[in-house]
């Protein structure tokens, strides 16, 4: 039996519904990925100022123990 317009339109709009739904979804999930990615790199920004900062001091240190080793009696 064969499907009359009124049902497959009635089909189409509740795919049309479905569709959008997940299109929502999707849009909520791409929301938080690029919350996610942009707190990352934040993160790095963040982690790689704290290297630069530590190999700052370790050079400071290194510089006093050899000035200390070269000025030790």
């Amino acid at each position: 039996m064969a499907e009359t317009v009124n049902t497959r339109v009635t089909r189409l709009e509740y795919l049309m519904g479905v569709l959008a739904e997940k299109q929502a979804r999707l849009d909520d999930a791409l929301v938080a990925l690029t919350d996610a990615q942009i707190k990352t790199e934040e993160r790095f920004r963040e982690t790689d100022q704290r290297f630069r900062d530590t190999d700052a001091r370790i050079e400071k240190l290194v510089v006093a123990i050899v000035e200390f080793l070269r000025n030790k009696p």
